[in-house]
Protein backbone atom coordinates (compact mmCIF):
# COMPACT_ATOMS: atom_id res chain seq x y z
CA UNK A 1 0.00 0.00 0.00
CA UNK A 2 1.33 3.39 -0.96
CA UNK A 3 1.87 5.69 2.00
CA UNK A 4 -0.25 8.83 1.75
CA UNK A 5 0.11 12.02 3.75
CA UNK A 6 3.79 11.41 4.52
CA UNK A 7 5.32 14.75 5.36
CA UNK A 8 8.77 15.90 6.24
CA UNK A 9 9.53 16.00 9.95
CA UNK A 10 9.17 19.56 11.20
CA UNK A 11 11.38 20.93 13.96
CA UNK A 12 9.56 23.99 15.34
CA UNK A 13 11.67 26.47 17.25
CA UNK A 14 10.59 28.30 20.39
CA UNK A 15 8.76 31.07 18.49
CA UNK A 16 6.86 28.48 16.41
CA UNK A 17 5.83 26.71 19.60
CA UNK A 18 4.64 29.95 21.17
CA UNK A 19 2.56 30.73 18.08
CA UNK A 20 1.08 27.22 18.11
CA UNK A 21 0.28 27.54 21.81
CA UNK A 22 -1.56 30.82 21.26
CA UNK A 23 -3.54 29.37 18.35
CA UNK A 24 -4.46 26.34 20.44
CA UNK A 25 -5.83 28.65 23.11
CA UNK A 26 -7.78 30.66 20.51
CA UNK A 27 -7.77 29.56 16.88
CA UNK A 28 -9.33 32.89 15.90
CA UNK A 29 -6.41 34.89 17.30
CA UNK A 30 -5.14 37.26 14.60
CA UNK A 31 -1.57 37.38 13.38
CA UNK A 32 -1.46 40.96 14.64
CA UNK A 33 -2.51 39.94 18.17
CA UNK A 34 -0.01 37.06 18.24
CA UNK A 35 2.76 39.35 17.02
CA UNK A 36 1.92 41.97 19.65
CA UNK A 37 1.90 39.38 22.46
CA UNK A 38 5.18 37.82 21.36
CA UNK A 39 6.93 41.07 20.45
CA UNK A 40 7.68 40.16 16.84
CA UNK A 41 6.60 41.69 13.50
CA UNK A 42 3.22 40.61 12.15
CA UNK A 43 4.88 39.50 8.90
CA UNK A 44 6.99 37.04 10.90
CA UNK A 45 3.88 35.48 12.44
CA UNK A 46 2.12 35.35 9.07
CA UNK A 47 5.14 33.62 7.48
CA UNK A 48 5.50 31.16 10.37
CA UNK A 49 1.79 30.24 10.44
CA UNK A 50 1.84 29.67 6.67
CA UNK A 51 5.02 27.54 6.91
CA UNK A 52 3.64 25.48 9.80
CA UNK A 53 0.34 24.99 7.99
CA UNK A 54 1.93 24.05 4.67
CA UNK A 55 4.25 21.59 6.42
CA UNK A 56 1.24 19.80 7.91
CA UNK A 57 2.29 20.44 11.51
CA UNK A 58 -0.47 22.99 12.12
CA UNK A 59 -4.09 22.79 11.04
CA UNK A 60 -6.53 25.46 12.13
CA UNK A 61 -10.09 24.20 12.20
CA UNK A 62 -13.43 24.54 13.94
CA UNK A 63 -14.59 21.70 16.17
CA UNK A 64 -18.20 20.63 16.52
CA UNK A 65 -19.58 18.94 19.63
CA UNK A 66 -21.70 16.06 18.21
CA UNK A 67 -23.93 15.97 21.30
CA UNK A 68 -25.12 19.53 20.54
CA UNK A 69 -26.48 18.17 17.25
CA UNK A 70 -28.23 15.22 18.88
CA UNK A 71 -25.50 12.62 18.28
CA UNK A 72 -25.57 11.16 21.77
CA UNK A 73 -24.05 7.73 21.13
CA UNK A 74 -20.36 7.13 20.51
CA UNK A 75 -19.10 3.69 19.54
CA UNK A 76 -15.68 2.17 18.98
CA UNK A 77 -15.88 -0.45 16.24
CA UNK A 78 -13.01 -2.89 15.79
CA UNK A 79 -12.83 -4.86 12.56
CA UNK A 80 -11.08 -7.92 11.28
CA UNK A 81 -10.75 -8.11 7.53
CA UNK A 82 -9.19 -10.06 4.72
CA UNK A 83 -5.71 -8.58 4.37
CA UNK A 84 -6.04 -7.66 0.70
CA UNK A 85 -9.19 -5.64 1.43
CA UNK A 86 -7.96 -3.60 4.42
CA UNK A 87 -6.92 -0.45 2.47
CA UNK A 88 -10.18 -0.36 0.48
CA UNK A 89 -12.30 -0.97 3.59
CA UNK A 90 -10.49 1.84 5.41
CA UNK A 91 -11.00 4.19 2.46
CA UNK A 92 -14.71 3.32 2.26
CA UNK A 93 -15.27 3.77 5.99
CA UNK A 94 -13.34 7.03 6.13
CA UNK A 95 -15.92 8.54 3.77
CA UNK A 96 -18.79 7.78 6.16
CA UNK A 97 -19.80 11.03 7.88
CA UNK A 98 -20.37 9.43 11.28
CA UNK A 99 -16.80 8.09 11.40
CA UNK A 100 -14.68 10.56 13.37
CA UNK A 101 -11.46 8.59 13.72
CA UNK A 102 -10.13 5.57 11.85
CA UNK A 103 -6.82 3.71 12.01
CA UNK A 104 -5.38 0.63 10.39
CA UNK A 105 -3.81 -1.34 13.23
CA UNK A 106 -1.71 -4.32 14.16
CA UNK A 107 -2.89 -6.97 16.57
CA UNK A 108 -6.22 -8.74 16.84
CA UNK A 109 -8.09 -6.16 14.74
CA UNK A 110 -7.13 -4.66 11.40
CA UNK A 111 -9.16 -1.45 11.59
CA UNK A 112 -10.48 0.48 14.58
CA UNK A 113 -12.86 3.39 14.21
CA UNK A 114 -14.75 5.75 16.44
CA UNK A 115 -18.13 6.93 15.20
CA UNK A 116 -21.01 8.94 16.58
CA UNK A 117 -24.71 8.16 16.19
CA UNK A 118 -28.09 9.72 16.95
CA UNK A 119 -29.31 6.67 18.84
CA UNK A 120 -29.30 2.84 18.92
CA UNK A 121 -31.31 2.59 15.71
CA UNK A 122 -28.76 4.76 13.92
CA UNK A 123 -25.91 2.54 15.19
CA UNK A 124 -27.84 -0.60 14.27
CA UNK A 125 -28.33 0.66 10.71
CA UNK A 126 -24.64 1.49 10.43
CA UNK A 127 -23.63 -2.00 11.57
CA UNK A 128 -26.22 -4.06 9.67
CA UNK A 129 -26.93 -2.05 6.52
CA UNK A 130 -23.62 -0.39 5.79
CA UNK A 131 -20.74 -2.12 7.56
CA UNK A 132 -22.03 -5.66 6.97
CA UNK A 133 -22.15 -5.03 3.22
CA UNK A 134 -18.51 -4.00 2.84
CA UNK A 135 -16.56 -6.67 1.01
CA UNK A 136 -13.73 -8.20 3.03
CA UNK A 137 -14.98 -7.45 6.54
CA UNK A 138 -14.95 -10.76 8.40
CA UNK A 139 -15.74 -9.73 11.98
CA UNK A 140 -16.66 -6.67 13.98
CA UNK A 141 -16.71 -5.87 17.67
CA UNK A 142 -18.58 -2.80 18.90
CA UNK A 143 -18.12 -1.06 22.23
CA UNK A 144 -20.55 1.71 23.13
CA UNK A 145 -19.17 4.67 25.05
CA UNK A 146 -21.20 5.16 28.22
CA UNK A 147 -19.58 8.37 29.46
CA UNK A 148 -17.05 10.57 27.68
CA UNK A 149 -14.50 11.36 30.36
CA UNK A 150 -12.02 13.20 28.15
CA UNK A 151 -12.28 14.60 24.66
CA UNK A 152 -9.20 16.65 24.00
CA UNK A 153 -8.42 17.75 20.49
CA UNK A 154 -5.53 19.78 21.80
CA UNK A 155 -3.54 16.72 22.80
CA UNK A 156 -0.24 18.50 22.32
CA UNK A 157 -1.16 21.48 24.50
CA UNK A 158 1.00 20.47 27.46
CA UNK A 159 3.77 19.30 25.16
CA UNK A 160 3.70 22.54 23.18
CA UNK A 161 3.69 24.63 26.36
CA UNK A 162 6.70 22.81 27.82
CA UNK A 163 8.57 23.00 24.52
CA UNK A 164 7.80 26.73 24.30
CA UNK A 165 9.56 27.04 27.66
CA UNK A 166 12.60 25.27 26.17
CA UNK A 167 12.08 21.95 27.99
CA UNK A 168 12.75 18.60 26.34
CA UNK A 169 9.72 16.49 25.39
CA UNK A 170 8.47 14.10 28.06
CA UNK A 171 8.47 10.39 27.31
CA UNK A 172 5.56 8.19 28.31
CA UNK A 173 7.57 6.53 31.10
CA UNK A 174 8.41 9.84 32.79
Amino acid sequence: MERENRRTLVDPDQLDRQIISMLQADGRCSNREIARNLGVPEATVRYRVRRLTESGLLRITALVEPERLGYTMTAVVSLQAEAEHVPDIAKTLSAFPEVMYLVITTGEFDIILTATFLDQDDLYGFLTDRLANIEGVTRSNTAIGLNIVKRDFEWVSALTASLAEGKQPLRSAE
